[in-house]
């Protein structure tokens, strides 16, 4: 099995079985589905519930689809934002730090509150292209080091922060380090690192064998996505990611039993799903 941690959906009609039948062109057998984001820079806003209703749509009745509520975490409504999604069904959130820092103070109480329904949380992290918004500081990893002190919470900072993939993988040994120190007793928050591109190919055989080989336990807290999306998820991109990633898999000496945990274990353990 091999589960897409990172498909965006495009708010508007829903045909489940043409992405399912694309996925599996692909090779894949689900993944996250996000929820269309909030409105940001000019765009229309559509009620957080129907944004939840959408996505619901897309992954009703399918074991391996996990839908994920985009959400910015500094809004006004946000807290209540995030006991209608848990209430109506959602599997995790999804967040962009475009006009903030993910320390912002209006948001840890919003990350505190995940936390607490035991919900995982997919950052964007790295640049981010979104247009002449300048937002590349936000979204550095070492600024996610506020998460140390939320409780319980599972996070996952998506493109390995490409182009700051060693400072990524640096965080990942902190959090990790801070882990073990607790003993793993869920006193500080537990960091995945979402292989999603982000990385060019030009520099993705370098970040996978810094990322894998560095000596850090990560084998259990590593996922895998395209960054496609629901309405154009294209099966070639996918499989081009796939073959790369194999090859070098292969050639760093990586177990299929770790390479099972990178294509879906992991995920499944990331939003609290059974196999």
């Amino acid at each position: 099995m091999r589960l897409d941690c990172h498909i965006h959906t495009v708010y508007g009609e829903v045909n489940q079985q043409a992405l399912l039948s694309r996925l599996k062109e692909a090779g894949l057998d689900g993944g996250i589905v996000l929820s269309h984001g909030p409105a940001r820079y000019g765009d229309e806003e559509i009620p957080s519930k129907q944004r939840i209703e959408n996505v619901l749509e897309w992954t009703k009745g399918h074991k391996y689809l996990f839908p994920f509520f985009f959400i910015d975490p500094t809004s006004d409504t946000a807290m209540e934002d995030v006991d209608l999604a848990v209430s109506m069904g959602i599997k995790g959130f999804k967040i962009i730090c475009s006009t903030h820092y993910p320390s912002d103070p209006r948001a840890i109480p919003v990350y505190k509150k995940i936390g607490e329904y035991n919900k995982p949380i997919l950052f964007h992290s790295g640049i981010l292209y979104d247009g002449k918004n300048a937002s590349g500081n936000y979204n550095k990893p070492t600024e996610f080091e506020v998460l140390l002190s939320i409780d319980n919470l599972r996070f996952a900072l998506a493109h390995v922060s490409w182009p700051w993939t060693d400072e990524c993988i640096a965080v990942y040994g902190k959090f990790n380090n801070s882990l073990q120190r607790s003993g793993k007793g869920a006193s500080t928050a537990e960091m995945f690192v979402d292989l999603t591109p982000g990385t060019p190919f030009t520099y993705r055989r370098d970040m996978l064998e810094k990322l894998l080989l560095t000596g850090y336990d990560v084998e259990n807290n590593i996922i895998w996505g395209v960054d496609s999306n629901v309405n154009n998820y294209s099966p070639e991109y996918a499989r081009r990611i796939q073959e790369f990633d194999d090859k070098v898999f292969e050639e760093l000496g990586i177990s299929k039993e770790v390479q099972e945990k990178i294509y879906y274990r992991n995920l499944l353990r990331f939003v609290g799903a059974e196999e």
